[in-house]
This record gives structure tokens, sequence and C-alpha cells, in this order.
């Protein structure tokens, strides 16, 4: 007995309505798969096809989401959430200038559609296009004034337009981030003024590339009148010795001494109205244990330039896909005569040396990189560090070491736009990608220039 048109689309509801269960419980391949068996009963169900979509992009399927926003809009063509989300998928992709397409054929559909004027400034901000993404993003804030993510991008359009002040004051909408909901202390928290003999309790916040970045404020805080205690990463703890200002450095989730003040980390550039022509400590200030250098000195090679390698950084961050090189566009520099190689790589990615068969291109040091201050002593031993955007690059530039950093198309915040130098560190590099996803073009460029490194 055929069954009828009805029935089908009853029964493709069914499981449409269990998919969605599924979804909102972070099931995304069951989901997933749920969606696909609802459109095989009902191939029309274009909610079907978009929310497949989504899940698709939540589980970094960028090109198969794309497809099925497609297939959604096809069907149902006025729907201004598809075009949008279309426009994600497309921006994951570096395919900007039709992500912006979607957007505006969104906006289009809905001039009142608060989601596709925010991804729209996101989009543009991705082209360079400032000055039009933050009036997008200033928009969206104006029309919903504790929209938390506009409020978080336009900070991050501000900084990396160089707006540094602007751009610290809105930066304090990360806390009401949902992924970083601020610590509680039973202390008050330090807005800048006299400390008079108080003790004030600095904590890190972040990664550990941003608490060598923003340790330089240290100095600064101490020279209010206080003593400061810096509490950060356990790794980092031993590197922080020799910073100015510190009298006590504990481990995060250490019990916490007494203080009267507290002040996190990435707050400091706001408290001190830090602008691009106000930045503290742009020279070195940390410094490496000598003592640990002597164990590495042995391993570098007196007749030529030794070179420091770090290819990939911490996976959970949220651009890591577009930031981590990955080890091979690397490989074609290990050919580089005049030059040796040494990985600076440690945790999972350290693996790659063995997997590309480059054992006996590079010397693998991830063994005794105990910690930051390891790291350190090898980086001051070293003639030149090459990097992703990690935070080696931050311990180099911190240590006034020559680093070259090879960064994505859209970078953080803190690299700005149009620059090969760093306001933050004098000694680094920069080397962009021309358009989005290009690391050979960035390679092709940095090969020449090691070569004329070596030259000179």
């Amino acid at each position: 007995m055929t069954e009828s048109a009805d029935n089908r689309v009853k029964r493709a509801d069914r499981l449409f309505e269990k998919a969605m269960a599924a979804h909102r419980d972070g099931r995304l391949d069951e989901a997933i798969q749920g969606y696909g068996e609802a459109i095989e009963i009902n191939p029309e169900s274009s909610r079907a096809f978009n929310n497949m979509g989504v899940a698709l992009r939540a589980r970094g399927a960028f090109h198969a989401a794309v497809a099925s926003y497609r297939r959604a809009i096809a069907i149902k063509s006025d729907d201004a959430g598809s075009h949008s989300n279309l426009g994600n998928a497309l921006r994951a992709l570096g395919r900007h200038d039709e992500a912006e397409a979607s957007h505006r054929q969104a906006l289009a559909l809905d001039a009142d559609y608060l989601e596709a004027r925010y991804n729209l400034g996101l989009v543009l901000k991705d082209q360079g296009k400032f000055d039009e993404g933050i009036q997008c993003l200033v928009e969206a804030v104006r029309r919903k004034a504790d929209y938390v993510d506009a409020h978080w991008d336009l900070a991050l359009a501000w900084l990396m337009m160089g707006d540094l002040k602007q751009g610290f004051e809105e930066y304090e909408w990360r806390w009401r981030l949902a992924e970083n909901p601020p610590r509680r202390f039973d202390k008050p928290a330090w807005s800048g003024g006299a400390l008079d003999g108080r003790t004030i309790l600095l904590h890190a916040e972040q990664g550990m590339g941003d608490s060598i970045q923003f340790a330089r404020y240290a100095a600064m805080v101490a020279a209010r009148g206080g003593r400061v205690i810096l509490e950060c990463q356990a790794p980092l703890t031993a590197l922080f010795e020799s910073l100015d200002g510190v009298e006590q450095i504990i481990a995060r989730d250490d019990p916490l001494p007494a203080f009267d003040v507290h002040a996190p980390l990435l707050s400091l550039p706001r408290i001190f109205k830090t602008d691009l022509d106000s930045i503290p400590a742009s020279e070195a200030y940390l410094g490496a244990d000598a003592a640990r250098g002597k164990k590495f000195a042995r391993l570098l090679d007196d007749e030529r330039l030794n070179v420091g390698i770090v290819w990939a950084g911490k996976p959970s961050h949220r651009n890591d896909r577009n930031r981590s090189a990955g080890i091979e566009p690397f490989i074609d520099l290990l050919g580089t005569p005049g030059a040796a190689f040494h990985s600076l790589q440690v945790g999972p990615r350290a693996s790659d040396i063995g997997a590309t068969r480059c054992a006996g291109l590079i010397r693998d040091h991830a063994p005794r990189l105990r910690d930051f201050a390891d790291t350190a002593a090898l980086v001051a031993a070293l003639d030149l560090v090459i990097s992703v955007d990690t935070s080696v690059c931050h311990l180099a530039g911190a240590l006034g070491k020559p680093c070259w950093v090879v960064i994505p198309y859209t970078p953080d915040w803190r690299w700005l736009m149009g620059r090969e130098d760093s306001p933050w560190y004098p000694s680094l590099r920069l080397f962009r990608q021309p358009s989005f996803g290009d690391w050979p073009g960035v390679f092709d460029r940095l090969g020449e220039a090691l070569e004329e490194r070596i030259a000179a």
C-alpha cells in the first residue's frame, strides 16, 4: 500500500524533531544522520537542509554545510536565516566575497535581522573593510545594547585598527561572553589608583602567549606603590622570575596568598590607557636563565645559522585551523644551505617530525623543554626563530630575540593590519598571507629572506 504524502511529511517531521533534540544536546553526528533521514522521506524540507547545515558547520564540515544551505535556499529562497547561515559557512572557507553577498541578501529579505547585520560586519572586517564592518557592528549594538558578541567583535576590530584605547575599553565585554565568565574574588578590582603599600594580585586569564605579552605591565603596577603578586599558568612561573616589579609568583590553582585588590592581566592596558605610542617595555623585558642555557649550547651548530621553528599552535584556539600552517610549508626551508634547524614544537604536534620523515633535518628539543624557562634558554641561544602565531613568538619578542612570525590573512588583533613590524615586539618581523589560505606565498618570501639572512 502506498504511503500518503501527508503521512510521509508527518514521519519526516518526527525524525526532524528527534534530530533537533540530538542537536540541542550536542550530539552532532546523530543530529546530522537524523536530518538526513528526514530529508530522504521529505526532500522538500528546507528546514531540515538548513539545520543539517548548522550541524555540519559546527562539526567543521564547511563544504558540506554550504551544499546543505544551498539546497535549503533552492526550496525556500526567501528564508533570510538560510542565506545568513550560508554566509557563515562561506566565511569559514575564506570565500569572503560570496559570504558578504549572502549576508547582504539576508538583510535585503529582512532589514531587521540583527544576526545577519552582525555577521556582515565580521566578514567585512575579514576583508579589511574595517570602516564598513565597524559600522555594522555599531549599528547592531545600537539596536541591541546588550549584544555581547557584537560588543566583543567591535573591540577586536578597533584593536586591529590600532585604536587601542577604544578597543580595550570595549574589550571588557569579554566577561559577558558565555565561554568566559569572570573569576570571583572577595577583594575589589583595582582601577589604577595609588596602591599605598597594598598587595595586588595580577592574574592570567587567557593563553600563555597573552600572559607573556601583558606581564610587561607588572613593573608599571608596582610603580603605583604596591606589592605585586602574579598568578600565571604553571609552565610560566620559572620564566616570570625574571620580571621586574613582581615580589611573588604563584601557579594558577595554587592556594592564593592574602591580597587587597586584584586585576586581570588583559585589563591593564585599559587601566593604563595604552595607545600605540605608549606600549610599555617594548624592548626585552624577560631574561633567560644562563644555567639552563648551558644544556643547549652544545647542541647548536657553530658553522651555521641556528634557526628555531614552530609550526602549530594550541588546537583549541578558535582560529587555529587558519593560524597554524603545519609542518609541511616548513619542510622546504629545511633544505636551505647554511642553516641548522631546531624544533621548539611541543605537545602532540611534535610528532609531525617523525610522521614526515624529517628527523634527520630538524633537531627535536621537545624532550628537553619542560617549561617556558627551558624554551627561553634555547630561544636565547638561537640566531633566529620562525613561528606561527603562538606563545613562542611572544616569548621571543619578550626576550628581544629576532623572530619571524607567519600569520594568516585575517590575523589576531595584536598583529594589526598592513604592517611587517609589531609595536608590541620590535624584534619581530611579520610575514602575512597575501590572500586567504596562501601559505605558499608566505613561505616563498620567507625562504628568500632566510637566504638573504644567511648570506649577510
